[in-house]
């Protein structure tokens, strides 16, 4: 018996440093987010918060005002707060064409986890609210042309081109009347870039559709746009620029590019799981 505690205690005290750790990690330390927010953040965001750092008014789109918890890349519903992967996965990806650039190799993820719980602070939605469940994508059909055809119908119905043209090149007939919530201008997106800010991927394309882009006026069509209406207004806008991966086959993606869109879900899942066997381990 001797022999066997000898053996399993420092194994019980190796699991629960890094059920300490982990746990650390999930929630992240608002102190040490911001020392981090101070060192890359504060310049275009500002110390309070509200967008109107240093930067801000060189930059084009205006820096994210984090006051309201109001953020268009979310795998949440419309006026949901995103979750903490989706707040994650932009530090970690940048936003295409803006002033967001990637830290995937600037911060750990535990640094990327505390300036995001420091982030949280500038908006009390988040001591009072949660994110609401993820949007449920259904699997991908291929890309025909066939398809294209129907999403272009689907352009047309659901007047697209109003703010985005008729080529998708975003000089539609609104296009210079628009503005966001903070009443700053904002222009529609160029479809034809064969690049979204949120990532090229089908999926990614068919999650604004029914999620909106939270702040702007581009609205949600989950009430409106049926599955197979959304997703061959997918294969419209990959239509339009070579540059847009297509799935000719309708089969799932590779793991490898699977890997790369869920790796920060499934990283917090495993904590958040050893965090909680942990607990229920000391309350026995």
């Amino acid at each position: 018996m001797a022999t066997r505690n000898a053996t399993v205690l420092p194994a019980l005290v190796t699991l629960l440093l890094l059920v300490g750790t982990a746990c650390a990690q999930d929630v992240g330390d608002v102190n040490q987010g911001k020392l981090v927010y101070e060192k890359y953040c504060v310049l275009c965001h500002g110390e309070k918060g509200d967008g109107k750092g240093h930067f801000s008014e060189a930059t084009t789109p205006v820096p994210r005002d984090f006051r309201q918890g109001t953020f268009k890349w979310r795998t949440t519903p419309s006026g949901s707060l995103p979750t903490d992967a989706d707040l994650e996965r932009v530090l970690i990806t940048g936003l295409y064409g803006t002033s967001m650039s990637s830290l995937a190799t600037t911060l750990s993820h535990a640094q990327r986890l505390d300036v995001i719980a420091y982030i949280k602070t500038f908006s009390p939605r988040f001591a009072t609210e949660k994110p609401q469940p993820q949007i449920i994508i259904p699997p991908e059909p291929p890309y025909t042309p066939a398809s294209v055809t129907r999403g272009e119908g689907v352009y047309q119905k659901f007047n697209c081109a109003q703010c985005h043209g008729d080529a998708g090149e975003g000089d539609g007939p609104s296009a210079d009347d628009l503005a966001d919530d903070w009443g700053d201008p904002i222009v529609p997106y160029d479809l034809t870039e064969g690049h979204i800010k949120c990532g090229n991927s089908g999926p990614n394309i068919y999650r604004v559709f029914i999620g909106g882009l939270n702040g702007t006026p581009m609205p949600s069509f989950a009430d409106s746009m049926s599955p197979e209406e959304a997703w061959d207004l997918v294969h419209f806008i990959q239509s339009l620029s070579p540059g847009y991966p297509k799935n000719l086959t309708g089969a799932p993606p590779p793991p490898t590019a699977r890997a790369s869109d869920e790796m920060i879900r499934r990283m917090l899942s495993r904590s958040r799981s050893t965090i909680t066997a942990s607990s229920a381990m000391c309350r026995g």
